[in-house]
């Protein structure tokens, strides 16, 4: 009575559950009647082998890609590039000495 542990749902993730009938070829985790791909993989492992025939395996290869796109956003030396001075303060280590925190008089609209 082992569960199916194949990764389900959109927004929120969660576990398939029902019961199942196989094991994956090449990792062993067990799977339900719906997540048996064709070559008797999970969806994971079919993902990784480009094999996207089976809905569930098409879905785990859009995650995986859009994991991999997106953990490598901060490296994108292009659209760090883009940002001023202002955006980057916040970053430079330094910039917390130089900040202005004296009275600037009674007509600033904000002190800083």
């Amino acid at each position: 009575m082992t569960p199916c542990t194949v990764t389900t749902g959109f927004f929120t993730l969660g576990k398939c559950g029902v019961m199942a009938v196989a094991g994956c070829a090449a990792c062993g985790r067990a799977l339900c009647a719906n997540h048996v791909t064709p070559g008797g993989l999970c969806p994971e492992c079919a993902a990784a082998r480009n094999q996207v025939g089976h809905p569930a395996a098409a879905s785990a290869f859009r995650r995986r890609a859009h994991r991999q796109r997106t953990s490598q956003a901060y490296q994108d030396y292009g659209w760090y590039t883009s940002f001023d001075s202002y955006d980057r303060a916040p970053f430079d280590p330094g910039m917390g000495a130089d900040q202005d925190y004296l009275d600037d008089g009674p007509g600033a609209l904000v002190d800083s």
